[in-house]
């Protein structure tokens, strides 16, 4: 698969985050997929998880919306930086559901085979998330 579908993979993906389909999204993620968690904030979340994180991110942030900013590939490997918004309805990163809005930075990697994520770098600003939701910056 080229480059540039690999990244238009990565849109189409977002939408569906977006659109709340996470069942579509499961054909474009290879059921071995290796995510990294660069943060430690849910390094258990491995493989075949990464479907039920994204429900339990939803649940946590019914109004989850992703913002693709910057998006580009090489070879197997997609990055995009996205600011993720939401309101902090229930339990996200370990604190229970404050009611308050936040925008997260998030820069993620993508390592496609197949034309199926099989492995992800994910990086988000888990401090800041924290001060937004009045958390203070530290996780539980």
């Amino acid at each position: 698969m080229t480059t540039e579908k690999n990244v238009e993979l990565v849109r189409k993906m977002y939408d569906l985050i977006n659109t709340k389909q996470l069942a579509e999204m499961a054909q474009y993620i290879s059921p071995g997929m290796q995510r990294h968690d660069l943060v430690g904030a849910y390094p258990e979340v491995a493989g075949s998880e990464a479907m039920d994180f994204l429900g339990r991110l939803l649940r946590g942030a019914p109004d989850l919306h992703g913002r693709i900013e910057d998006v580009f590939g090489a070879e197997d490997k997609v990055t995009a930086r996205v600011v993720m918004e939401g309101t902090h309805e229930g339990d996200l990163f370990g604190q229970p559901g404050s009611g308050k809005k936040f925008a997260v930075n998030m820069i993620n990697i993508y390592r496609f085979a197949d034309g199926k994520v099989a492995e992800s770098w994910q990086l988000v600003d888990l401090a800041g998330f924290l001060r937004q939701i009045g958390a203070g910056g530290k996780p539980a």
